[in-house]
């Protein structure tokens, strides 16, 4: 695969990043994560919408809250992208090395800030999964015990590596020896942790639903919440895969990809958010329409359908009783 020249990889990574493109005026990367995280917040703070589900709980208020952090932090990354491009073809083209030589410099502090931002949301995006995960599974810690070991790993990984960045040579690209086994680590780890969560919060949505298709409730719900989950997942795993197979190839190309990795871990955690909470919000509606009084409860933001069980008591001759369990 041929080499992109780092002049064109700089400019590519940040338009992909922050660029609109005219035709169509939707945004690339960050302008979908602006729309998408102005939606999620309209649904949860919307009058028409905040009243399915009664009042939320302290797991929906803490999604909440993860959507705004990981959307201040896109925007500081996004901000600091720009910075460095006017500094390096504004203040200093005609420098020796060009803006080259300015923005492929590991050792300035607006790009140690950058990478800095970008390790903090990729761990932010892990442990927010992690968070979903445990509260899916009934706060079992032993369920989050090994992806929580991998996420303490991968925090050290990434400020390893942004620590590093002060001390290596100027003329150093991040495919040097010394930061290459951190970055392939933190890489890895992302794209197993990715993996794992989803996967365990697929296993216990899907187990549930196999277990209440005996009772005929809700049997399409769960399997639309399984989609949802797969497929909002799916758009920053393959991301994080390209962008391993491009840095552990030397390939220039990765840089495009990872400075849209920030945007798109917020874009991912928000676009699960949203769609179960519209989806809640459609079920709600139907039981609406239909006249009868049974919200859809939710956990973590994910829709739960409450099961109504009678029980009746039956008293033989030796006056011994017995319960029998009728859903």
């Amino acid at each position: 695969m041929a080499q992109l020249s780092l002049e064109k990889t700089f400019l590519l990574a940040a338009w992909v990043e922050l660029t609109l493109t005219p035709a169509s005026m939707k945004a690339i990367v960050y302008g979908f994560l602006c729309c998408i995280f102005g939606a999620t917040m309209f649904v949860y703070f919307s009058a028409s919408y905040s009243r399915v589900g009664s009042k939320r709980d302290r797991h929906t208020t803490g999604m909440i809250i993860i959507s705004g952090v990981m959307f201040f932090m896109a925007t500081f990354h996004l901000a600091m992208n720009g910075f460095r491009l006017l500094r390096g073809y504004a203040d200093f083209r005609l420098d020796p090395g060009g803006p080259v030589g300015y923005i492929g410099n590991l050792r300035k502090w607006d790009h140690i800030l950058k990478d800095t931002i970008y390790a903090t949301q990729e761990n932010f995006g892990s442990a927010a999964a992690i968070y979903r995960t445990w509260v899916l599974w009934s706060f079992d810690w032993k369920i989050i015990l090994l992806p929580t070991v991998l996420l303490m790993v991968n925090i050290g990984a990434g400020y390893v590596v942004c620590g590093t960045y002060s001390s290596v040579d100027p003329t150093a690209t991040v495919f040097l020896p010394r930061l290459n086994s951190w970055i392939k680590t933190f890489y890895s780890i992302a794209v197993v942790l990715n993996i794992m969560t989803t996967g365990l919060m697929g296993w216990r949505i899907y187990s549930t639903h196999r277990r209440s298709a005996n009772y005929h409730i809700g049997q399409g719900r769960l399997l639309s919440i399984l989609r949802i989950l797969v497929e909002s997942a799916a758009l920053q795993l393959i991301i994080e895969i390209v962008l391993l197979a491009l840095y552990c190839s030397n390939i220039n190309a990765q840089y495009i990809l990872l400075e849209s990795v920030t945007p798109i871990v917020a874009i991912t955690f928000n676009t699960i958010t949203l769609r179960i909470k519209l989806q809640s919000h459609a079920e709600s509606q139907k039981t609406i329409t239909s006249g009868v009084s049974n919200p859809v409860q939710t956990i973590g933001s994910m829709p739960m359908k409450r099961i109504h069980v009678n029980i009746d008591r039956e008293i033989d001759d030796d006056g011994g009783s017995f319960n029998r369990d009728k859903p």
